[in-house]
């Protein structure tokens, strides 16, 4: 049986009811839903699981791993993380620096290891989009400090390659999948404000998570 658990922030939250009271706003509105949606579809029984919360950064995270996701029964454990780290730092000097985010997400993965040796961890890869064109108020200084963001951001990416060699988990090229839909449509086709993704963007998201996850091998 597949039982899922999604981590992250707010990418992944997508307004999910908390108080699980409204059973079809579990999963919230984004590519965690569309993906639930689908597996449990085609795999009845099959039990899914976001945890995620917005505005989460790693240490955040870190600071509830153990109720929401050492103590969840899955099998497949999902992490999605990154931007706010980035964005925290660079706006507030309040996000973790590269060093101290590879430190924590790497302890995350070995207190989940320790918990459940023989879970599928999927690490995510981060994204933002450079939206040039009639740029959203809330992306405008990405957009004016590309570099600083994009170089933050790259550390990152690298960062969770590497963690997902090392512990051979599934890296999910989130990043990479939308530089080759750029070729298709502009950021601002899957990006509402340069970070968070439009109907389109979790649509994709969704399809590259099951096409590099393949989650019914799992079962």
């Amino acid at each position: 049986m597949l039982k899922i658990l999604f981590q992250g922030d707010s990418l992944t939250d997508c307004g999910r009811d908390k108080t699980k009271k409204d059973f079809l706003a579990n999963y919230g509105f984004g590519y965690a839903n569309l993906i639930a949606s689908k597996l449990m579809c085609e795999y009845p029984g099959t039990v899914i699981e976001n945890r995620a919360v917005a505005g989460n950064r790693i240490g955040d995270m870190y600071a509830r791993w153990i109720e929401d996701a050492l103590n969840i029964d899955c099998n497949i454990l999902s992490i999605l993380c990154g931007v706010n780290d980035i964005g925290f730092g660079i706006r507030m000097n309040q996000g973790a620096d590269a060093k101290k985010f590879g430190f924590i997400y790497e302890l995350m993965i070995n207190e989940m290891l320790e918990r459940k040796p023989d879970i599928r961890l999927v690490l995510c890869e981060p994204f933002l989009f450079k939206i040039e064109e009639n740029t959203p108020e809330s992306g405008r200084d990405i957009v004016e400090n590309w570099d600083l963001w994009n170089g933050q951001l790259t550390e990152r990416r690298a960062i969770i390659a590497e963690l997902a060699k090392k512990y051979n988990a599934v890296f999910v090229p989130f990043a990479k999948s939308f530089e080759e839909a750029f070729k298709l449509a502009p950021p601002q086709h899957w990006s509402v404000d340069c970070i968070h993704a439009t109907n389109a963007g979790h649509a994709l998201m969704a399809k590259v998570w099951l096409e590099t996850v393949k989650p019914e091998q799992y079962i």
